[in-house]
């Protein structure tokens, strides 16, 4: 070890790395190979990189007045990972709350049934045909088309043909022309499967699919390997263009999370990665960019018009990295702007709303809110800044839907306890965003939080007090918790959700707005998202979060960037569909319109406005003037 480097000791995983002095501990525990929380990337705002010190000496840039660490906290040792810089050999320990593991990731989707018409084909040749008049000329009589034959395919076809009395089967896509890439001995026309892949931000889905019969043979997923670099959009592009190779260090950690997958599914299945002839890509513009190595520093261009092709981007899996068959292509849904992206555009396929003659509402409820209002002859979409506060950011107690997270909430109206349940049937750690969602419902049908989001002060309670952030409602008592503290909703948490609630409704109902639609005019509701398929519609109209529809048939599709995928995979007329969505869509910009603040505004005032919320609007005033009489 040299003079300039010390030794950090990573616990409760024993692990052990040696680092240069100055090196920020996000860095080091990073490069040990273990993924903490670090919502903003490492920029100091979000405070979720907590860690204990529990020897050495680190330089500690904190400003107290950002009260992301509690007088307890700074007494015990705790640090920001993104904000100590190590000096001495040292010893850190990550705390549950900080640890990511597990999550409570939505893998199902509600598909259309559907008869397969892939972009693979495989078709069987005698050996004699290949050697009287070759293997462009036999494929292409049976398949009606002229077909270019791939220099490797055609040198393997002439061996086969030769050496082999079965014939020989050769794959062929056929999405734009025809190409065979690959010959195989025999007829191997039942062995033919692709991949259908969702790239989140947050979490990567795989199907491994039977391209003959449309069937799901089974599914995968874990964590985005880019995480560790930025949780965020924003702070993924950060990296791309501000850290030398950046842009391939995320491209590569994207691709080694599929391949792990992909590799996993196939082994379990009997198959060959070899198989795998076909690849179809969801995911949010700035995944999509990331995942084929393009520069992604346009999409945060805000000065001038930045034009995004609504067009698929089609690549072959060898020059992406993907360990598939070495003449797969890599099919990627095309994006309708620069914040509507293929995740959404799968949305819309699985949903089947631009089929309908029904206006229907989609939205999307993940880092950002994205709505889509439409029908047949139209689609009108938006996108609001609301998900960060349901995922964690801004709320204390917040956090992802993973193992300790509060998922659902419910308080009893006589003693104001909280009962909870938590992903993983553990001690709770956090509160995630269904479990956010529930506990506001519930404290404000019960009256412990007004129309303003205010704590009520003449409420007597041992779950009500004044902390360090003003009042605050507590959820999980210590003795309960699997953290070393109780676990609180503060006035200041509220506000923040509040905030985020009153930023998706407005979106919704400017765009209802634009287009001379109230609450009665929407026959369908589609929901869909990172914890979509986990919110009670109840709860979320409760506090404002959607409005409430009270004719429209309300479904959950799940994960429809992966839903999105499979159709693609499985059926060459989705892909024209997916195309035809795209170009339909017309971009609003929030911004850009009056009427959203005045939405916006009135969302403060829960659950907003009464044309919004007929039943809730008077249910909670109600309830306010049971309080004070």
């Amino acid at each position: 070890m040299s003079a300039d480097t010390v030794k950090v000791t990573i616990q409760p995983y024993g692990r052990r790395i040696e680092v240069k002095k100055g090196t920020d501990l996000l860095e080091a525990v990073r490069l040990a190979g273990i993924i903490i929380r670090s919502v903003c990337g490492g920029k100091g705002d979000c405070g979720k990189c907590k860690v204990i010190v529990r020897s050495g000496e680190v330089k500690h840039d904190y400003d107290p007045k950002s009260k992301l660490l509690t007088p307890d906290e700074l007494s015990s040792g705790y640090v920001l990972a993104c904000q100590a810089r190590v000096l001495t050999d040292c010893e850190v320990f990550i705390p549950p709350e900080t640890r990511v593991e597990a999550q409570k990731i939505q893998m199902d989707v509600l598909l259309p049934r559907i008869s397969p018409d892939p972009a693979v084909k495989k078709v069987y040749i005698p050996s004699d045909e290949v050697v009287g008049g070759g293997l462009a000329d036999a494929v292409g009589r049976r398949l009606g088309v002229p077909v270019e034959v791939e220099p490797e395919a055609a040198r393997e076809a002439g061996e086969l043909a030769i050496e082999s009395p079965s014939g020989l089967t050769a794959v062929v896509n056929v999405h734009d022309g025809a190409r065979a890439f690959a010959v195989e001995e025999g007829d191997t026309r039942t062995r033919a499967y692709g991949l259908a892949v969702d790239i989140g931000t947050t979490k990567i889905v795989v199907y491994l699919v039977d391209l003959v019969t449309g069937r799901i043979l089974g599914s995968a997923s874990d964590y985005n390997a880019q995480i560790a670099y930025g949780e965020d959009v924003v702070s993924r592009i950060a990296y791309a263009m501000d850290v030398r190779d950046g842009l391939k260090v995320l491209q590569r950690a994207v691709v080694e999370t599929i391949n792990r997958l992909a590799s996993k599914l196939a082994s379990e299945h009997g198959i060959s990665t070899s198989e795998i002839y076909d690849v179809c890509v969801g995911g949010n513009t700035v995944m999509t960019y990331l995942f084929v190595g393009r520069d992604p520093s346009p999409l945060l261009e805000t000065k001038v018009k930045v034009e995004i092709p609504r067009e698929p981007f089609i690549e072959r899996a060898a020059d992406l990295g993907l360990e598939v068959n070495r003449g797969a292509s890599v099919y990627c849904l095309p994006s309708a702007g620069r914040f509507l992206g293929g995740d959404a555009v799968g949305d819309i396929l699985v949903s089947g709303m631009y089929r309908s003659s029904d206006v229907s509402l989609l939205i999307d409820i993940g880092t950002n809110v994205e709505v889509v209002l439409g029908c047949d002859a139209w689609l009108l979409s938006t996108t609001a800044a609301a998900g960060p506060a349901f995922e964690g950011w801004g709320v204390r107690y917040g956090m992802r839907a993973i193992t300790g997270a509060i998922d659902s909430v419910k308080i009893d109206p006589e003693t104001l306890k909280a009962s909870y349940t938590v992903i993983g049937n553990v001690k709770p750690r956090g509160i995630c965003g269904s479990g956010l969602i529930d506990l506001l419902s519930e404290m404000f049908r019960h009256g412990i939080i007004d129309t303003l989001g205010k704590i009520n002060r003449k409420l007597s309670s041992p779950y009500i007090r004044e902390g360090i952030d003003g009042y605050e409602y507590v959820v999980v008592p210590r003795e309960e918790a699997g953290i070393d503290s109780d676990i609180v909703i503060t006035e200041k948490d509220i506000a923040n959700l509040i905030d985020a609630k009153s930023a998706a409704c407005a979106a919704v109902a400017v765009l209802m707005k634009k287009m001379k639609l109230g609450v009665d005019d929407i026959g369908n509701v589609y929901i869909c998202g990172a914890f979509g398929r986990y919110i009670n519609p109840n709860s979320a109209m409760a506090i404002g979060l959607i409005p409430e529809f009270t004719r429209a048939k309300i479904t959950y599709i799940g994960n429809g960037s992966v839903g999105g995928a499979y159709l693609t995979l499985v059926s060459r007329r989705y892909r024209e569909d997916a195309v035809k969505v795209a170009k339909m869509i017309t971009y609003y910009d929030l911004l850009k319109d009056a009427d959203f603040m005045d939405e916006y505004l009135a969302g403060f005032v829960l659950p907003g406005k009464k044309e919004l919320f007929p039943t809730w609007w008077e249910a909670s005033r109600k309830k306010r003037r049971q309080l004070t009489s």
